[in-house]
């Protein structure tokens, strides 16, 4: 089901015809359940719901349902350093060895910087022999052997994997590892994982002008509660068909590997709702960081469009964001796909509008992209009376 809020003027009219494209345009994708939420101006004007969190138990997804956020979360986690950036703690281009000492591969030479800017030449540690025996199986390569999806991960499990960089700060590649070093810095700095909490729930603060913003809204602590609101993810088959992606590795939780610590390359879950606020706050309205260093965020980096990328988006790569082209001009956000998930979350900042979908589907097509790209498009007729998009 859709929700549509109300709102004066035009927004009854925005929620109604967003919420029928939803609607069509999930149910034809193959999409086993979806969320989505539309915030302009700091207004959450829509929020929907579409399909099952839980096949199995046919249980709805609804506008509390959480999701694993994947790579979308790189965008919060990139926003929370330069946060400390902001009040002192940590230094954009200082060796990440003054301010968390020589326990990282490279610290004595890679910069908070290079890290956020994917410049810091680690070597993806998901190819490493050490950490794929630790994760879910890939049955193409046998690997998985040791893998528990109950089993909390450390820092100290993937250390192994992370070899020393490559060059740091010489050429742009898209690196997992390198946020999996970022969150390790700030879980550093801020005391552990406990301070690291604290910080997150206070910064997260920030976005609440108009709605309270929770850590139940945006989350890396795999809780109870948790698990009772998480979708599952669901990935497509050689055959077509989807099956639960940890069906064969059940867990009795949330499974460890799925978000929180220490893998900062896919740190967060939580709902539509609580993306499209935080993004709005942070890079519309620029509550959560100055607007200077929002500006550090979303300006695309040299070595970024200089580099050979799969996807030309990823060419405007700035610190944790990079340019969506899209029906209606560009739009500042990220993407992510892992475990059955996929997302995708962007803001138009000139219109100040804010559009999130997320999605328990994973398939080679990526329709998570194709339901974002039909909600946008029907917001072009909603420009500025100025007519600008």
């Amino acid at each position: 089901m859709s929700e549509t809020l109300s709102q004066p003027g035009s927004r009854d009219e925005i929620g109604a015809r967003l919420s029928g494209t939803f609607e069509r345009a999930a149910g034809g994708s193959g999409t086993r359940g979806a969320q989505a939420a539309m915030v302009r101006d700091g207004e959450l004007i829509w929020v929907g719901s579409y399909g099952l969190a839980h096949v199995e138990t046919a249980t709805p997804v609804d506008n509390g349902t959480i999701f694993c956020l994947a790579s979308l979360g790189k965008t919060l986690l990139a926003a929370v350093g330069l946060h400390l950036v902001e009040k002192g703690v940590l230094a954009l281009d200082a060796p990440l060895a003054a301010a968390c000492g020589d326990g990282i591969p490279g610290a004595q030479t890679v910069t908070l910087r290079m890290l956020l800017t994917h410049t810091a030449g680690y070597p993806d540690l998901y190819e490493t022999p050490h950490v794929r025996s630790l994760m879910p199986p890939d049955p193409t390569a046998g690997t998985g052997t040791a893998y528990d999806p109950d089993r909390p991960f450390t820092w100290e499990m993937l250390l192994p994997g992370i070899l020393e960089p490559v060059e740091p700060g010489e050429h742009w590649a898209y690196s997992n590892t390198g946020y999996i070093v970022l969150s390790e810095v700030l879980a550093r700095v801020l005391g552990g994982a406990l301070g690291f909490h604290q910080v997150w729930t206070s910064f997260l603060g920030a976005a609440a002008d108009r709605y309270e913003m929770t850590p139940e809204l945006l989350t890396f602590e795999r809780s109870t509660l948790d698990l009772s609101r998480l979708a599952h993810g669901y990935e497509q088959q050689d055959d077509g068909s989807f099956v639960d992606a940890y069906a064969a590795n059940p867990a009795s939780g949330v499974p460890t590997d799925l978000f929180g610590l220490p893998f900062g390359d896919g740190l967060f879950a939580g709902t539509a709702v609580g993306v499209a606020v935080f993004l709005d706050a942070l890079l519309v309205r620029h509550r959560m960081l100055a607007p200077e260093t929002v500006t550090l965020m979303t300006e695309t980096t040299a070595a970024a469009a200089a580099a050979e990328v799969p996807h030309p988006d990823l060419s405007t790569y700035g610190m944790g964001t990079f340019r969506m082209a899209g029906p209606g001009g560009v739009w500042q956000g990220h993407r992510g796909r892992y475990a059955g998930f996929c997302t995708i979350g962007g803001s138009h900042r000139a219109t100040s509008t804010t559009l999130v979908v997320l999605t328990n589907t994973l398939t080679e097509a990526i329709p998570v992209v194709a339901l974002w790209r039909e909600l946008v498009s029907n917001l072009e007729r909603d420009q500025r009376p100025d007519g600008t998009n």
